[in-house]
């Protein structure tokens, strides 16, 4: 599935096919744009695509001005919408986007991004908007430059499932959907094999005393759906030590005044409030479809409210810099 987020590894992909690409970012934006900047396409030179910038409203145009920029060898900027010498595209609501195209990004460059994302690292693309250069920063200085426009590429969302039954699967499904990276563990082989079928990976459950936990970091969600509680003190104990994002298990208030009550018995405080319980939106869920729904509903709301947006981008030609938090979203510059 792509992931609009990161299209880095497509650009790769038609590099070793042989082909030119183009590297496609909205720059800036008036009115209420589809996609906010940072937003990505890759085109190549023999017209195959991926990502959108509007929609579907004016991709065609976008993919068409990319190829020319291909032939010639020289980045363009273009205007959208509002203000756009294109009278006869018009964007929802009035809105106007600023969208770069730029034929400059080298192998390297991309190869270095989509390592350090394979290791899930957080990396840098700055582009200079009136030279076109590049340079890619693990860590970046803390300013943008005078019409540089910075890209932050993040890990890829993960959600670390663990749980018996429908609820799981069917917030497997979702998960996988909503381009999130979905680990399952389950001691039940019915579960695992549906999450393997939504293209989760999958781990077997032996024993609720010991279990070891995939990799967590500050990009992961974790979600406990079990009906046998036992299965869950290893999990939250291990889960209350890391950095996820999100902490979320399955029950009733009382049922999770008694998990909080335990914890604090061997020794847990504070932490466990971030432990979400009942788990999910409120949303008066009854199937199990509806219930995922209200969890990731649930999960994306807490991944936007810390800053964790996937697009980090900033710009001095659209703002100018104070500050950059690496788990922020849209960098304030």
């Amino acid at each position: 599935m792509t992931s609009l987020e990161n299209l880095i590894p497509h650009f790769i992909s038609f590099r070793e096919a042989g082909q030119l690409v183009a590297l496609v970012t909205l720059i800036g934006n008036t009115g209420s744009s589809p996609r906010p900047p940072g937003s990505q396409m890759v085109v190549s030179e023999d017209g195959h695509s991926v990502g959108y910038l509007t929609g579907g409203c004016a991709e065609s145009v976008i993919i068409s001005e990319a190829i020319a920029a291909i032939r010639a060898q020289k980045n363009r900027q273009i205007r959208l919408g509002v203000g756009s010498p294109y009278m006869d595209i018009r964007l929802p609501c009035g809105a106007g986007i600023d969208i770069y195209i730029d034929v400059g990004v080298c192998d390297e460059e991309a190869q270095q991004i989509s390592q350090s994302l394979e290791s899930r690292l957080p990396i840098v693309l700055d582009t200079c908007l009136n030279t076109g250069n590049h340079q890619v920063f693990m860590t970046p200085p803390p300013c943008v430059q005078n019409g540089v426009f910075r890209r932050w590429y993040l890990p890829r969302r993960r959600l670390l499932i663990a749980g018996v039954g429908p609820n799981t699967e069917a917030l497997t499904s979702l998960g996988t959907a909503a381009d999130y990276e979905v680990s399952v563990l389950s001691p039940d082989r019915r579960t695992l094999n549906a999450s393997i079928c939504a293209g989760a990976d999958s781990k077997a459950l032996t024993s609720p005393a010991v279990v070891h936990l995939p990799a967590t970091d500050a990009w992961t969600a974790a979600v406990l759906l079990f009906h046998e509680h036992e299965w869950e003190s290893a999990i939250l104990k291990q889960l209350l030590r890391s950095d996820c994002f999100y902490i979320g298990a399955l029950g009733s208030r009382k049922t999770h005044d008694q998990r909080i009550t335990e914890l604090k018995t061997e020794g847990f405080g504070n932490e466990t409030d971030r432990i979400h319980g009942p788990v999910g939106m409120n949303i008066g869920a009854i199937t199990a479809p509806e219930i995922a729904i209200s969890i990731l509903a649930e999960v994306t709301l807490a991944y936007r409210n810390a800053g964790s947006l996937s697009l980090e981008t900033s710009t001095s030609t659209y703002r100018p810099c104070k500050s950059k938090n690496p788990n922020n979203g849209i960098e304030l510059a």
